[in-house]
């Protein structure tokens, strides 16, 4: 895909254990794309952003579309959780990146009630579900399948 804004995405695990994060971002009707981070410590920012691509202007409409799941390994609140709506592959809570987001490094952050997507141009946030295990893999295979083929 070809988009002429980029930004760069990190994720604060405030979850209260260490934890496994997957961020799913679509820009419009594009097939979505994830990263996973691996066993991250409460109140740690990930340590590589994802990039997403976007469009902005005024001749480029399109939304960005985004999802979170989180394992929470150890602590008070160990489970799995996602945020609502959507999943990973088909990311469905709507916040769109603008010209002033471009080229930055924005920090999402998660616990186990609330995304919070934190913009330049703006803030939005999505609330966290309970799901087994289980169900998160296979909606993040699913999505990997997807993207590969």
């Amino acid at each position: 895909m070809s988009y002429n804004s980029h930004a760069f995405i990190l994720v604060t695990n405030n979850s209260g254990g260490n934890a496994i994060i997957t961020l799913a971002h679509r820009y419009s009707t594009n097939p979505s794309h994830e990263m996973t981070w691996p066993s991250l410590a409460n109140n740690q920012t990930t340590p590589t952003p994802m990039t997403v691509g976007y469009n902005s202007g005024f001749a480029h409409p399109g939304l960005d579309y985004w999802w979170i799941g989180l394992e929470v390994l150890s602590g008070p609140n160990v489970g799995t959780y996602q945020s609502i709506p959507g999943n990973a592959d088909d990311p469905d809570k709507e916040c769109f990146l603008e010209k002033a987001d471009d080229g930055k490094t924005l920090t999402f952050s998660v616990d186990t009630q609330t995304f919070l997507i934190t913009e330049i141009s703006g803030s939005c946030e999505a609330q966290m579900e309970p799901v087994s295990a289980e169900s998160l893999r296979n909606v993040k295979l699913k999505a990997r399948k997807a993207a590969a083929g």
